[in-house]
């Protein structure tokens, strides 16, 4: 358990860092795609001719780039240091968010160019920003993540909400040019303030870290636990955060109340990631995601059953415990695997999470596409978290420090 003193000193020091990795990981390729596609899902039916599950597989695509991408992203954080990757990545990311509002083409196109997306974007991702606090905090390591992951959170409340607006009055083409603005916005936060804290030494690039190789680590249950434990809630939260709107739609509510539940979503991924990231500190962590991972397991059933009116609880509930996913990935990889290759093994992890929560969204698509409702999905979702849960209760206590 962190000593409280230690643990308010270290928060209280490393203000700017947490700033500018919160602002950050919420304007990244991570946050602002996965949290307002689902927007955009109409429009591009509408615009091009295509099936709802036809535009969902471009998350997939898209996905692929990021797995691909990642564990080189890792490679380049151990030994060029966050902030020399991020202020090449950001600008690059928004370059691409540009020539998908310019898009008119054959679909396999538009899922080439989100291909790209991802490769170009990887470095605004929480892989990158978890790195930069991971290796800057120790007694408050799990708020200080959760304060940082809770940047996509708040993404998720404002976005759809922002979105909805800009596409209904200006289209899907204006609503990716804001999407631009919006990840150029912590360029100049990274490149005042993306250093490390303190003259720590765990953050500076070639520091002689504690910490397993990364063929030992690839090579534990540990880690394959984490990576298919978390891969399946993965697949049950992406699926119903992208295909919220769309099955409140077809339930009857309009595009603007279906937009502001799902904006719960954000809510409950803020409240978790600061919430679980406080608990984690003191609590054994994957019993405090199991537990979050039943209680969801248990909401969406709710919504099976209950319909469009326990949408709100249902919508808190998978952002919670997509925000309880994302914190107790990275508090976890650097608990058990230490920081001497945080990044590239976070990376491996996370590559696996994000081709999951591609996953969902396609795999969402096709069963109504099939069956013509979500009821299907619903049963899906409840019986992957809990999986996950009993994944989360079989990890081994920690070694790494």
């Amino acid at each position: 358990m962190a000593h409280r003193g230690e643990w308010k000193a270290e928060i209280t020091a490393g203000w700017s860092l947490l700033l500018t990795a919160t602002i950050a990981c919420g304007t990244g390729v991570s946050s602002l795609i996965y949290y307002s596609f689902g927007l955009f899902v109409t429009p591009l039916q509408q615009a091009f001719n295509w099936s709802r599950g036809e535009v969902s597989t471009t998350l997939f695509y898209g996905s692929v780039g990021l797995v691909l991408a990642a564990p080189v992203l890792g490679w380049l954080i151990d030994r060029l240091g966050a902030r020399r990757v991020a202020l090449v990545a950001v600008p690059c990311f928004v370059v691409m968010l540009l020539l998908v509002s310019r898009f008119d083409g054959p679909r396999a196109s538009f899922y080439a160019l989100f291909f790209a997306l991802n490769v170009a974007g990887i470095g605004t991702s929480s892989i990158l920003y978890t790195r930069a606090v991971a290796g800057s905090f120790h007694a408050a390591r799990g708020m200080a993540l959760g304060i940082t992951l809770a940047g996509p959170g708040t993404a998720a409340i404002l976005l759809p909400l922002l979105m909805q607006s800009v596409i209904a009055d200006y289209g899907w083409r204006a609503g990716f040019i804001t999407l631009a603005l919006l990840a150029f916005a912590p360029w100049p936060l990274v490149y005042l303030w993306l250093k490390p804290r303190g003259g720590r030494a765990e953050l500076d690039v070639g520091a002689d870290l504690p910490g397993m190789g990364r063929r030992e680590a690839l090579r534990t249950r540990v880690f394959w636990t984490l990576a298919l434990g978390f891969a399946a809630t993965a697949v049950a939260c992406s699926a119903l955060v992208v295909h919220m709107v769309p099955m409140l739609r077809d339930a009857g509510l309009a595009q603007a109340h279906a937009a502001r539940i799902a904006s719960l979503i954000g809510m409950g991924v803020v409240i978790g990631r600061i919430g679980i990231g406080a608990l984690i500190d003191r609590i054994f962590a994957p019993y405090v995601a199991a537990a979050i991972f039943l209680v969801t397991a248990g909401g969406c059933a709710l919504l099976m059953t209950g319909g469009a009116e326990r949408a709100p609880q249902a919508a808190f509930l998978i952002g919670f415990a997509l925000g309880a996913e994302v914190d107790l990935l990275a508090f976890l990889t650097a608990r058990y695997f230490g920081l001497r290759h945080y990044g590239f093994i976070y990376a491996t992890v996370y590559a696996c999470f994000w081709l999951a929560s591609s996953t969902g969204p396609l795999l969402a698509g096709r069963l109504f596409d099939h069956y013509g409702d979500y009821q299907a999905t619903l049963a899906m979702v409840t019986g992957l978290m809990v999986f996950g849960a009993l994944a989360s209760v079989s990890l081994p206590r920690y070694q790494q420090s």
